[in-house]
């Protein structure tokens, strides 16, 4: 059972000069994480039960200095933090963002900056704990790094009936080190190391927002995710990551407000899945999910002081078959639930009832 202990803290000091404003300071973290990880059955000789400890200090300085130049049509901001962590040393972490205002409803962004983090395994991964697989560290992990850079256009709309904006997003991440469980050297391993070598995630996202005579919304995302790593010069994808995916939301507010109508419509693209086809034939998968589409709507009805509300969740029913592998032997050397990528709950009905409590 995990107990944690999170302490956070930070002193900022901001002054104006010029044409510029500068925010100083420093802040200090303190987390004790401790988890312990048994097992009631261990016939599969499971080899990471013991106790997991966090004890991490980090003493922090940082200055951010913002520059505002063209009569505030281009905003330059550039910072740095170093960090003292207990463990691992001083980290150094520079980044910098412009922003120009092409015209009053037309902005361009791009930035450029390193990050780091340290990995909370259990937390993050917390499916490996409910599979018969193996978790093996077969080193002592390091903190994730990676560069990361980035532009953004966002275009808006103000018209008489129509207001709105276009929004098209492109970044990159290039990991210096990266912390995820190789599920494909053994399907009854989960092997975590740390990976020095080329991991990149490109993403690319465009969304448009409408309102149409302040009573019709509409807004669509496309993301595109392009995630993987390079082993032995092939370009291996990480899984679980759609490639795809596309997000749209309707909604209908009659001016009165009496009543709304909403309903969002969620499509998946492949998704790249761990490799089992070591595994005995009928514990073994494809290497990719399929496509599949969630819909979802809700009608809520305002009285007074109440909301009466009625919604139906995956309307089409969608379920992904066999989600878990050897799911008739759950102490079995082939349990696994690494392979769900889909919705495993069908269609769900509900009602409800809310009461609003009037602010004064």
């Amino acid at each position: 059972m995990p107990t944690e202990t999170n302490f956070y803290g930070n002193l900022q000091y901001e002054f104006n000069y010029g044409n510029n404003s500068l925010k100083t300071g420093f802040s200090f973290r303190h987390l004790n994480l401790d988890e312990d990880i048994s097992f009631t059955n261990n016939n599969l000789q499971r080899t990471y039960a013991g106790n997991y400890l966090r004890n991490e200090n980090i003493a922090g300085v940082f200055a951010e200095n913002t520059l505002k130049l063209l009569n505030d049509k281009l905003t330059w901001i550039a910072g740095i933090r170093v960090d003292n962590h207990n463990q691992f040393g001083t980290i150094v972490t520079p980044r910098t963002l412009l922003k120009y205002d092409i015209a009053p409803n037309t902005i361009v962004r791009a930035n450029i900056g390193t990050g780091w983090r340290t990995v909370n395994l259990f937390s993050e991964n917390i499916g490996l704990l409910v599979s018969s697989r193996d978790i093996v560290f077969s080193e002592q992990l390091e903190p994730e790094k990676a560069l990361n850079t980035g532009i953004n256009l966002t275009q808006k709309f103000n018209g008489e009936n129509v207001t709105g904006f276009f929004s098209a997003d492109y970044y990159r991440t290039d990991f210096q080190n990266q912390i995820f469980p190789d599920y494909d050297t053994d399907p009854t391993k989960a092997i975590i190391e740390n990976f020095s070598g080329k991991s990149v995630s490109n993403t690319f996202q465009a969304e448009v927002y409408l309102n149409f005579w302040r009573q019709f919304e509409f807004k669509t995302g496309y993301s595109f995710l392009d995630v993987y790593r390079e082993i032995d010069g092939q370009k291996v994808l990480l899984p679980f990551n759609p490639r795809h995916k596309v997000v749209t939301t309707l909604g209908y507010k009659p001016l009165s407000k009496k009543y709304h109508v909403d309903m969002n419509i969620h499509w998946y693209g492949q998704q790249r899945l761990p490799n089992t086809q070591s595994n005995p034939p009928e514990f073994q998968r494809p290497d990719f999910s399929e496509n599949y589409v969630l819909v979802n709507a809700q009608f809520t009805y305002n009285l007074k002081k109440f909301e009466l509300y009625a919604g139906c969740e995956n309307i089409f029913d969608f379920r992904q078959e066999r989600p878990i592998i050897g799911w008739q032997d759950p102490f079995g050397q082939f349990f696994d639930t690494s392979s769900v990528w889909g919705p495993t709950r069908g269609r769900e009905l509900y009602v409800g009832v809310r009461f609003r409590i009037p602010s004064e």
